[in-house]
């Protein structure tokens, strides 16, 4: 119950800053602005959404309760107001939209795994909002997120990750960029173990996956495409390092393109890119070759460079953006 009356608080003040922010500077049609609609906050570039992020526990109807998650961004919008992500898919319920989970981990000599929800070992869950700061030209989201560890019936926090999401004015394309910083605030070792797949992920629609769609081969799905700098098929790309990922898709003729650029500069763990055979998704999985320890209170930081936009973008533009500065 502590924890409920201290999460409202946190929202009143976050909805008061808000006014007073917009007292101070009236919104232009490219102000960076945030919305709080009560259970997530929704990032705005005029009247367009950009993304929303979801502070409140969600859990469709008809799911298992050990899928209800928060502290993560679905739905990911298109300039043209389309839906990139899906936050609750019928085939892997526990992928969520754009998050952040590591699979294979040990802490206290037990398995944990805060993606795989299923095992109930381990999960992720909203902290509180740090700051949000709106102007013309930028917006600033700063949200907290712990990792839990499901022990002997006890609930244990293992990580504090702090994202701090940064909106430019851009509107078409969409651009932004989210820090990622991950401390153990527990007394004991945390081992984050190599793995094929773990770490920051986005999940796409449910329509772009159907049990017949898996690719056998080094073939190109014409609706919906994973493809990178170097890589035109999902299959080539797995596990290579990329100085890009773009995710295409289309649904009638609506067509949306996801980009997300690695910024991180980790050389002894870089941003290997897991890319799924069939289903909608990709993650980036710094553990691909090998893992490393978290002692307490040690950090571990990434930073990623997102782009959004209603058709895919060529590669000479995703460069521009990649090598801009804001």
């Amino acid at each position: 119950m502590k924890f409920f009356k201290g999460y409202y608080l946190v929202v009143y003040i976050f909805s008061w800053h808000v006014s007073i922010y917009a007292q101070q500077d009236t919104p232009d049609n490219n102000s960076v602005t945030f919305e709080d609609n009560e259970s997530a906050i929704i990032a705005k570039i005029g009247d367009k959404s950009v993304f929303q992020y979801n502070y409140k526990t969600q859990k469709p109807d008809k799911i298992q309760e050990y899928y209800k998650r928060s502290g993560f961004i679905h739905p990911v919008y298109s300039p043209g107001g389309a839906v990139i992500t899906e936050g609750f898919p019928k085939k892997h319920t526990h992928h969520h939209g754009m998050f952040n989970a590591w699979v294979n981990t040990k802490f206290r000599d037990k398995k944990i795994d805060f993606w795989n929800q299923q095992d109930e070992t381990g999960t992720v869950v909203f902290k509180e909002i740090l700051k949000v700061t709106s102007s013309r030209n930028y917006g600033l989201l700063t949200t907290k997120q712990q990792h839990l560890a499901f022990i002997d019936g006890d609930t244990i926090p293992v990580l504090e990750e702090i994202w701090t999401i940064k909106v430019y004015n851009d509107t078409d394309p969409f651009i932004w960029d989210i820090t990622v910083e991950q401390k153990n605030i527990s007394p004991s070792n945390f081992q984050i173990l190599k793995y094929h797949y773990g770490g920051l992920a986005f999940r796409g629609r449910d329509e772009w996956y159907s049990e017949e769609s898996a690719l056998e081969n080094d073939e190109i799905d014409v609706d919906f495409q994973v493809t990178t700098n170097f890589h035109k098929s999902r299959l080539a790309a797995n596990h290579t390092i990329p100085k890009w990922v773009s995710m295409y898709g289309q649904i009638g003729e609506t067509t949306m393109n996801l980009v997300v650029i690695p910024l991180s500069n980790n050389p002894e763990f870089p941003d290997y890119v897991r890319v799924h055979p069939d289903l909608p998704y990709f993650c980036f999985t710094p553990v691909v070759e090998k893992g490393f320890d978290l002692k307490p209170s040690e950090t571990f930081k990434a930073r990623y460079r997102i782009i959004t936009a209603t058709e895919m973008l060529s590669d000479q533009i995703i460069n521009t953006i990649a090598n801009k500065r804001f």
